[in-house]
């Protein structure tokens, strides 16, 4: 269990890292806001443009399940799995930057 979760977070660190280079001055950061020290881990991200909060991602690590998320006038959709949530952020920069 320790890589599946280890190897997820490498995933989305990367795909975080992408965004940055997408958008401008942003900013990221990952907070482990809840564990029960057994199978259940609930990790928030939080996304910033010029030191601006712009998104708020709350997820379960274990199996990657957003469990609530805010980003700009991204249109809420759930359930979803962390890797989708973090492509569509890239897509609505990466199309609005066009």
């Amino acid at each position: 269990m320790e890589v599946v979760t280890t190897e997820k977070k490498a995933l989305v660190r990367n795909l975080l890292n992408k965004l940055t280079e997408v958008v401008q001055e942003c900013t990221w950061r990952i907070n482990n806001t809840y564990s029960n020290g057994i199978d259940n881990t609930v990790l928030e991200i939080q996304i910033f443009e010029k030191k601006v909060q712009t998104g708020r991602i709350a997820f379960q690590l274990e199996d990657g399940h957003v469990i609530n998320y805010r980003y700009k006038d991204l249109e809420k959709r759930i359930p979803i799995q962390i890797m989708d949530m973090l492509l569509d952020i890239i897509g609505y920069e990466l199309d609005s930057n066009s």
